[in-house]
């Protein structure tokens, strides 16, 4: 099995950029917020020409990192994150294997909107028996928490705002979204994402039903899922207590972007031997479930 599928494209594009340019793009560059609604301006990077990889998302410009641990075997939110002692950010990419070390970009995570710089491409350990996957890296002044980075083009940096994902208390959960009556607590896990809410609702032995919905309890996205088996080795029921479900997808990060009224959702789905990413991409008054990509962790 190879250790890395990816659903991004490989070729580049060209961004010249200047400083003039970038504040006539940007004119509230100095002006926005974390996600506390402190003022922490967008940094202003000085007059280069950098080469980036093409943007999976033309409308939503970025490209999706996560924020590392420290060690491999240490207390983690997250089985996929990447390890480093000295990067704060990776991505699971081949693409950035012509981009300078050095280059700057912005990086999001609630609460945190700074400059990052690429600190390099290469081969980098990750999961079992001494493998290696292709990694680029970011080094920032500051630790990113675990879970979904979305790093920017500097001349866009301000273009999303980093949602903090809370969990969801079954009594705020609007009327009309579970499907059962009563709901079972064991059954249910939730999540709120600014005015938007996320459902796992168990529905039978084996599956799931993911809903997506506005605060009011408008469902804006619904999609069943169903945990994954491999006969005599892993045959199990759905169990909302344990912390990895093989195909039970769970948000990881929500990224507002400016003239959408939903965030794009970035999700993780656990496999037996891997972990698959998936954003759900809001275009026009639908919401859309994109591959994002998948990376090889451990035999089962």
């Amino acid at each position: 099995m190879n250790n890395l599928k990816l659903s991004l494209p490989k070729p580049k594009t060209q961004l010249s950029i200047t400083l003039l340019s970038l504040l006539l793009m940007l004119p509230g560059l100095n002006s926005c917020t974390n996600g506390d609604n402190n003022p922490n301006p967008t940094p202003v990077i000085p007059e280069t020409e950098i080469d980036l990889p093409e943007q999976r998302f033309l409308e939503f410009p970025g490209w999706l990192g996560f924020g590392t641990k420290v060690q491999q075997n240490g207390a983690s939110q997250f089985r996929f994150s990447p390890t480093s002692g000295e990067a704060q950010i990776a991505m699971f990419s081949e693409q950035w294997s012509l981009v300078d070390p050095g280059t700057p970009l912005v990086a999001i995570a609630p609460g945190i909107r700074e400059e990052v710089t690429l600190r390099r491409w290469q081969k980098e350990p990750y999961g079992c028996d001494n493998r290696t996957t292709p990694m680029a890296t970011f080094n920032a002044s500051q630790t990113f928490p675990e879970g979904a980075v979305w790093v920017l083009p500097p001349s866009q940096g301000d273009a999303a705002t980093a949602l903090p994902l809370e969990t969801l208390p079954i009594d705020r959960i609007p009327e009309g979204v579970l499907r059962k009556n009563p709901p079972d607590p064991k059954q249910i896990l939730a999540w709120e994402a600014g005015e938007t809410i996320i459902v796992l609702e168990q529905t039978t032995e084996k599956t799931a039903m993911l809903t997506v919905a506005d605060n009011a309890g408008t469902a804006l996205y619904t999609n069943p899922v169903e945990i994954l088996s491999q006969p005599g080795a892993y045959e199990e029921a759905i169990d909302f207590s344990k912390r990895i479900q093989p195909g039970i997808s769970a948000p990881i990060g929500a990224f507002q972007f400016q003239n959408n009224a939903v965030p794009l959702l970035v999700f993780w789905r656990p496999s037996l031997e891997g972990d698959s990413f998936e954003a759900l991409v809001p275009r026009g008054d639908r919401l859309e479930l994109v591959d994002v990509g998948s990376v090889y962790y451990c035999a089962f």
